[in-house]
């Protein structure tokens, strides 16, 4: 397997991004940077539980993602073997958790408990209406958790607000996965997924309303007390995440299927971009 091909089995900027959230957890916590080696450790955690959770997803979703016509899928273009990603989904989750041990307890059980519901995840859990999609959107927000866990054993105020905001957006964006994947998900495994009980209309308004919510819920950091408070390193990149989400909400609804995967980057994007104004924020 090519490095090119482990980055799209892996997705490893998912990656990147749960180790900011992480870093973003502790400065808010600290009100300053962690050191450096520390902040290292607290990175292998959810780097290497993501790259284990995604390795293990795409194993069993292989024919799933041959009938949706995920080219963009390794293991669809041969470029990967399956039992490749088994060994790297059993490697990774070990170091994950290992190295989640060395932290502390809170943050070894945090990290237990995701890693071994990535594996019911992707085994199954994932075909239970509304229950799949919420997990991997809790996945997105944890790692706030898992910052603070890191140096207080105590849940700062401002960290249940950046859970909120990344489980919300988390949701609308896993509600527009399934739309995009129905037909596949369906015919590969049966499975009976949100937009299949409730129909594809209504399955993409009630993600647009979970980003909607984000976008009211980004307000409420600005102006509550807390480092965010009137804090325009904050406030500048929140509105760029905030414009490009309410652009998904007016094309969601109005457009064809080859959107739903162009907003899915797009509220990848936004994603990233949150993350930032999260991260100076909290630094300044």
């Amino acid at each position: 397997m090519n490095f090119n091909a482990f980055v799209r089995l892996t997705r490893l900027e998912h990656a990147v991004m749960l180790c900011a959230a992480v870093l973003i957890g502790e400065v808010v916590v600290l009100g300053q940077l962690p050191a450096p080696l520390y902040a290292l450790l607290t990175f292998f955690p959810p780097f290497f539980l993501e790259v284990s959770a995604f390795s293990i997803n795409d194993y069993f979703d292989v024919e799933t993602d041959k009938l949706n016509g995920r080219t963009d899928r390794p293991l669809v273009t041969g470029e990967a073997k399956p039992s490749e990603a088994l060994l790297i989904a059993a490697a990774s989750f070990l170091i994950g958790i290992a190295a989640a041990w060395l932290i502390n307890t809170n943050c070894f059980l945090v990290a237990l408990a995701f890693g071994i519901l990535s594996f019911a995840y992707s085994y199954g859990l994932k075909d239970v209406v509304l229950v799949g999609n919420l997990y991997v959107a809790i996945t997105m927000a944890i790692p706030f958790i898992f910052g603070n866990f890191a140096v207080s054993k105590l849940l700062n105020n401002s960290i249940y607000l950046l859970v909120a905001i990344a489980l919300v957006t988390g949701l609308g964006r896993e509600v527009i996965g399934v739309v995009r994947d129905m037909e596949g998900d369906q015919k590969a495994r049966g499975a009976r997924t949100l937009p299949m009980v409730l129909g594809k209309q209504i399955s993409l308004f009630f993600a647009s309303l979970l980003f909607l919510l984000a976008v009211f819920l980004s307000i409420v950091p600005f102006l509550a007390p807390g480092p965010f408070q009137s804090n325009m390193n904050y406030a500048i990149p929140i509105v760029i995440t905030d414009i490009l989400l309410l652009y998904v909400v007016l094309r969601v609804m109005f457009d064809s299927q080859e959107f739903l995967s162009q907003a899915r980057l797009i509220t990848l994007a936004a994603l990233a971009i949150g993350l930032i104004g999260f991260l100076l924020g909290a630094i300044t």
